[in-house]
Parts: C-alpha cells; sequence; structure tokens
C-alpha cells in the first residue's frame, strides 16, 4: 500500500469505528499484506491501509467470505492485470446488497403495516 504508515491501531478504530479485534482479524486473514510494523510487531497504518480496511469491511458486509475476499487481495497485488475480474466481484456484491435492501425495505412495508393494524385494534378496546 502507498502512504506513510503513522496511523496507531487505536487511531484506526477512531477513525473507522471498526473494532481493533476485527482489525487485527482481517490483518491474520491477509487482507493487509504490505501493513508496516514496528521491531516489536505494532502495527502502523497508512491511509492506504484505513482505505484498504473500509473496502474489506464492506466486502465482508456485503455477504463476501473471508476466502472471497483472500481472493480479491490476491487479485490485488497481481495489478491492472486483474482489473475486470475484480470489478465483477465488486459489481456481484453490489448485487447482492441491493437484493437484500429492496428484501429488507419489503418486510419493514409489512411491519409497518401490522404495527399499524395493531395499533388500531388496542385503540378500539
Amino acid at each position: 500500500m502507498s502512504g506513510v504508515p503513522c496511523y496507531s491501531i487505536s487511531d484506526v478504530v477512531d477513525t473507522t469505528g471498526i473494532s481493533a479485534f476485527t482489525i487485527r482479524y482481517y490483518d491474520k486473514c491477509g487482507f493487509f499484506p504490505d501493513l508496516a510494523r514496528d521491531h516489536r510487531g505494532v502495527r502502523s497504518f497508512s491511509q492506504a491501509d484505513i482505505t484498504q480496511l473500509l473496502f474489506v469491511d464492506a466486502l465482508r458486509k456485503s455477504g463476501l467470505s473471508i476466502e472471497g475476499i483472500q481472493y480479491f487481495v490476491k487479485l490485488q497485488k497481481r495489478g491492472a492485470a486483474t482489473q475486470a475480474e475484480r470489478l465483477e466481484i465488486v459489481r456481484d456484491q453490489e448485487t447482492v446488497l441491493e437484493y437484500q435492501i429492496s428484501e429488507l425495505k419489503e418486510s419493514l412495508k409489512r411491519l409497518h403495516a401490522a404495527s399499524m393494524e395493531l395499533s388500531a385494534s388496542d385503540s378500539s378496546q
């Protein structure tokens, strides 16, 4: 990753809201192959690492498996030759999220209708 490593894990937690446990787990999964460490092994994050963290977290929250993200990171390391495949993965995850949002909106609509019915029946008693 580019950028000068200058952020501690606590800085990254404060900036992103992602827990230190999750950040360490993502690191152990290999999602930050170029993450800097000092002589004691303490992680030091660059702005590019934080950008990668936010992207990886979005992939994970979209439902992409750990193995899928590891594959994506390997593709990233291979560079421009893998751009089309990486774009396909991102677009697939966008489609997954759009479907989930649609399903959640429909569920919310049904719950609102049930709530209205329950409120109406409570007030008529």
